[in-house]
């Protein structure tokens, strides 16, 4: 499950790690929500060699043939274990793969009390990563072409598994281009990419309420909670020292 998530690198950190060419004008978001649009990495369609281009998708699937959108609802996730024959995904996991270029994300875990913790899971120093995802384009009645995409999410790794069952498919590095352009979608190597990702290495950081508003985008969301320890008896953060 992932249901929202942070984007924090400068357009030169996001063109360098997933090579693109130009450095994209990308703002800092702290709390990026479905049904907004995000920036997302994909193969420029008609390059040989194939190019990595970024674009502007919003988050919530719809599928290419779906007739009307009043009776569907936006698909934010696709399980990695039934992305290749579900109607909704089979054909955006074909030829629709993308890489969404991630700082951290956020998971809730429902306490005894009845509240709603929500957690920050990031890497050391809130290192750009990229989540596996899948795009397709819907054309309305009007004509106008949506592009949206869903975040693709496999079993949880053991440090998480106490907040939540399920987290986004982390893309290692070496494994972008697999990712993009792998048309052996059965192959052991790419089946490996879905599982969780291999180096559990995560910080988990308990954060406060104002994450917890979609509307809500500012840097406090990442800021530790002041009045609870962190999570599993990780150091808190004294200071958010991420620089652009």
């Amino acid at each position: 499950m992932c249901g929202r998530y942070v984007l924090l690198s400068s357009g030169k950190e996001i063109a360098s790690e997933f090579e693109l060419s130009g450095f994209p004008e990308v703002e800092p978001r702290y709390n990026i929500a479905p049904s907004q649009e995000a920036p997302a990495i994909r193969v420029d369609p008609g390059t040989t060699p194939p190019k990595r281009e970024l674009v502007l998708l919003r988050w919530g699937l719809i599928p290419s043939w779906t007739k009307d959108t009043s009776s569907v609802k936006e698909l934010i996730n696709a399980r990695c274990e039934t992305i290749a024959f579900k109607p909704a995904f089979r054909s955006s996991f074909k030829k629709g793969r993308i890489l969404i270029p991630s700082n951290g994300f956020y998971e809730w875990k429902r306490l005894d009390s009845g509240k709603r913790q929500a957690y920050l899971i990031h890497f050391e120093g809130f290192k750009l990563f990229a989540f596996a995802g899948i795009f397709d384009e819907w054309k309305t009645p009007s004509g106008e072409i949506i592009k949206t995409y869903a975040i693709v999410t496999t079993t949880s790794v053991d440090s998480i598994k106490s907040i939540h069952d399920r987290m986004p498919v982390v893309v290692s590095s070496k494994d972008y281009r697999l990712w993009l352009e792998s048309t052996d979608t059965a192959s052991q190597d790419f089946r490996n990419l879905l599982g969780p990702h291999s180096n559990d290495s995560f910080r988990i950081t308990e954060v406060g309420m104002k994450v917890n508003s979609p509307n809500y985008d500012n840097p406090d969301c990442i800021e530790p909670s002041k009045t609870t320890a962190n999570y599993a008896n990780q150091s808190v953060q004294k200071s958010l020292d991420f620089t652009r």
